[in-house]
């Protein structure tokens, strides 16, 4: 039950954005280069603790991305090139 609530939380944070190369499908994108910390901190802590503050301090730093564009940050190619 908890965990359900916890993976929507962090699926409907995308809600206001979209990647570059224009996916906006909320369940395909990731905050990149944090996105394993955050969703850590998101699954493993309640709302009201400090970790769910810590993630949402890193979404402020990253970007949001598609999960194909964030392979392509990870292995330096150049990622948004239509």
């Amino acid at each position: 039950m908890y965990r359900k609530s916890r993976i929507t939380w962090l699926i409907n944070s995308f809600r206001d954005y979209q990647c570059g190369c224009g996916e906006s499908e909320l369940c395909a994108l990731e905050w990149y280069p944090h996105h394993k910390k955050i969703r850590n901190l998101v699954y493993r802590n309640s709302a009201k603790s400090e970790a769910r503050q810590e993630a949402i301090t890193l979404m402020e730093e990253c970007t949001p991305v598609c999960r194909n564009c964030a392979s392509k940050l990870q292995y330096g190619l150049q990622p948004f090139v239509l």
